[in-house]
């Protein structure tokens, strides 16, 4: 019985040890793609709002996943909008941005190393919770869908946001 404990024991650490260098490494991937879209977002004079809290689902047919504790920084610019999102858990897991426009095409010159959405479906909430509901689907394989809600925005934060419901198709 100590024996399988043991066993038990050593599989677990050798998993997450595994799993802590999967992460170390993704993140350092992503810190590159980051590093190269802020450097130049910069020269583009986004609005940015930081720290939003994000609940972030994905639907790939029949099956849901859900990634809790996110967190992202939204850079408003003139035709899209880009979400750098996080999940902050045991450790920090970053994302590369995902940008949303109503034009693929024209941000596609702009941003070709990142993945472009044209949202499906833009609902704002702010008189009830202060939410942003962004639903999104691959222009690829349409089954693949992403539902992005942006909670805890102020009323300020919200009519700057406005814009993009037109973006939706």
């Amino acid at each position: 019985m100590v024996i399988v404990l043991y066993i038990f024991g050593f599989f677990i650490l050798v998993f997450m040890i595994v799993l802590i260098l999967f992460v170390i490494f993704y993140n350092m991937r992503t810190k590159t793609i980051l590093d190269r879209f802020i450097f130049q977002a910069e020269s583009l004079n986004p609005i940015i709002f930081e720290n939003i809290e994000l609940r972030y689902w994905t639907n790939n047919g029949g099956r849901m996943e859900i990634n809790p504790f996110n967190r992202c920084n939204l850079f408003l610019f003139e035709n899209c909008l880009a979400i750098v999102r996080r999940q902050e858990f045991i450790g920090k897991v970053l994302f590369p941005p995902i940008l949303l426009t109503s034009d693929i095409t024209l941000t596609k010159d702009i941003f070709n190393y990142l993945k472009i959405y044209k949202p499906e479906h833009i609902l704002s909430k702010k008189i009830i919770n202060g939410e942003v509901d962004i639903i999104l689907s691959d222009p690829i394989y349409k089954h693949y869908k992403i539902d992005i809600t942006l909670m805890g925005l102020s009323e300020h934060q919200i009519d700057q946001l406005d814009k993009i419901k037109s973006w939706s198709l």
